[in-house]
């Protein structure tokens, strides 16, 4: 039988998150900082992790920075409708883009994509 593919712990999926939500990035269509730098950082904060596990969750919060771009603009063109009902069905586009995460860290991500949309 083949075993299922590993996913990042939430520990190591919040590291990442922080390093590119809560520490000043830019949005995703600025230029990128190092990744072998943000590896680095994720690595230092958990060594019982592998590098393939922090490499992953890297790769998924740096897909979410692009879709919570992607989501926050279509959110402020209206796709979504408006009122409560519009937050919530941006709220489940995330979700489903990138599980895993707790509910602070979605309503954070869509804060700062509303920020970086605003420009």
């Amino acid at each position: 039988m083949t075993a299922l593919p590993q996913k990042p712990s939430p520990e190591v999926m919040s590291i990442a998150f922080d390093l590119i939500f809560r520490k000043g990035r830019s949005p995703p269509s600025c230029p990128a900082t190092d990744n072998t730098d943000l590896l680095n950082r994720i690595r230092d904060k958990v060594q019982n992790e592998s590098p393939v596990m922090c490499r992953d969750a890297l790769i998924r919060i740096q897909r979410l920075s692009h879709d919570v771009y992607e989501v926050c603009g279509a959110f402020r063109d209206g796709k979504y409708g408006s009122g409560d009902e519009a937050l919530v069905e941006a709220f489940s586009q995330l979700q489903m883009k990138c599980p895993g995460l707790s509910d602070e860290e979605y309503r954070t991500a869509f804060a700062v994509g509303m920020m970086w949309t605003a420009f």
